[in-house]
């Protein structure tokens, strides 16, 4: 598998064309041969820049995508919804963007044979529906891949629970699932949720990116373990070594998950939702903050080993 990501740079009041743009170009990517998903992500909450991951079973697919008459005709028309200080950018390698700050739910779709093209012209005006929505954070589609995979799945990603329950359950989208041909389609779906979504609350914002909360966990186990090797393990020392480990564990569970994540989350606040005014000088600020403290415990453990 293959991708490349166009960047996109809107210009002010273009969001609602913007919305209808990335639903017509995932209709007609979803047809061209060798397509494995489209996944359009924003840089940042309420940014006016997007990034638009396209990923194609093989090169050579991917390069016939990138060069044919369908994509450009896209683009074509993206042109007058960009920002004039930003046109397009030349295509590049997509990175990984499953780590952003989101709450995301995950579509299964079944397609009766035959029917694709309808359920494409159906899915572009869902997912027109749905960026236009507050809080729209990015939707990946990816094709069939059969016969592992036979149905279609979709990613809706939106900034936080309660904007994405709000989408779910509009008028909106009832009107469009009354509107599904169930000749076209069975689906289901679930909700994913970050990694350590009981340690970060939705408000005041959407969840940090997995990236932060995983660092965070770290900053505040390291101690917990090293205390515990200090202290623990001496008093643990006659037990069956499965046992000792357990009881280790669940103190360090226990220890991680009250009070301390929320003291270091609390603490840390600034950080884990930065000001998307203020966002890359917050970024380099909570960086270092966050390398002067693994340098500190380091140092203090190293010191009393």
């Amino acid at each position: 598998m293959t991708a490349i990501v166009t960047r996109v740079s809107l210009r002010a009041g273009m969001e609602e064309a913007f919305a209808g743009w990335q639903a017509a170009l995932t209709r007609v990517a979803c047809a061209a041969p060798g397509f494995v998903s489209i996944e359009v992500v924003p840089v940042a909450p309420q940014a006016p820049d997007w990034h638009v991951v396209q990923r194609f079973r093989t090169a050579a697919a991917l390069d016939a995508w990138r060069r044919g008459e369908a994509r450009a005709a896209c683009l074509t028309t993206l042109q007058p919804l960009l920002h004039p200080d930003h046109p397009a950018a030349p295509d590049e390698a997509a990175p990984d963007f499953h780590a952003l700050a989101s709450v995301t739910e995950v579509i299964a779709t079944r397609v009766e044979p035959g029917r694709e093209q309808a359920f494409r012209v159906w899915a572009e005006a869902a997912q027109a529906a749905q960026a236009r929505f507050p809080g729209y954070a990015g939707t990946l589609v990816q094709a069939p891949l059969p016969p592992r995979i036979p149905y279609w799945t979709a990613l809706v990603r939106f900034a936080t629970p309660g904007q994405l329950d709000a989408w779910l359950g509009s008028p909106e989208r009832q009107a469009l699932l009354r509107r599904a041909d169930p000749a076209v389609a069975t689906w289901t779906s679930r909700r994913l949720d970050g990694p350590f979504a009981g340690w970060f609350p939705e408000e005041p914002g959407a969840a940090p990116p997995a990236w932060k909360q995983t660092a965070l966990v770290l900053l505040v186990l390291f101690p917990v373990v090293m205390l515990e090797i200090r202290f623990l393990s001496p008093l643990t020392a006659g037990l069956p070594p499965a046992v000792a480990t357990f009881v280790g564990n669940a103190i360090s569970v226990a220890l991680v998950s009250w009070p301390l994540m929320r003291i270091a989350a609390a603490g840390l606040g600034w950080w884990l939702h930065p000001d998307p005014g203020r966002r890359r000088r917050i970024e380099i600020r909570g960086a270092c903050v966050m390398l002067g403290l693994y340098a500190a415990e380091l140092t203090i453990f190293t010191l009393l080993a």
